[in-house]
Parts: structure tokens; sequence; C-alpha cells
């Protein structure tokens, strides 16, 4: 069994969520954004990930599996979206 790797991003506020989730990933696992495989839309609708996590959506969270990692997202007291990426590769 592969033990599990945490490694927390934190979202640029001028980017889309569903893009900082993608470039989130792709550094956990040392990847380059534009050269890895995996599309968001394979694991969660993207619009509906950045409308979720709006400024004023303070203490939302959701958690999903993608790309063999589990992503969790929650947002903190000023309402800004704190990733926390756990690779399981």
């Amino acid at each position: 069994m592969t033990e599990a790797a945490d490694f927390y991003y934190e979202a640029d506020p001028d980017e889309q969520l569903s893009t900082e989730v993608v470039t989130a990933i792709a550094k956990a696992h040392d990847e380059d954004v534009i050269e890895q495989k995996w599309l968001i839309s394979d694991d969660i609708d993207p619009d509906s990930l950045d409308g979720l996590f709006q400024s004023d959506n303070i203490g939302v969270s959701l958690q999903f599996e993608a790309d063999s990692t589990t992503v969790t997202i929650i947002s903190d007291a000023s309402g800004d979206p704190q990733i926390k990426i756990e690779s399981h590769r």
C-alpha cells in the first residue's frame, strides 16, 4: 500500500479555483501543469467548483477524488479557499 503525502496550496484569488486545483495537483505530483494528462472535467464540473467558492461563502468545504489524489478545499474566515492535496501515488 502506498503512503499518502499531503500537499497544501494557497489559491491565487485572481485565478479560477478550478485552475488552481489543476495547478495544485500538478505541483503535488511534480508534474508540469501543461503536460499532465489528467483533465479536471474527468472528475468534477469546473464551473460548479468555481461557483461554490465565492468570497461570501465562508466555511464551505468540499472533498473529492481526482488523479490519484484526495482534494480537500476549505474556505477560511475570509472566504479564501485553501487547497489540500493528499497524493496516493
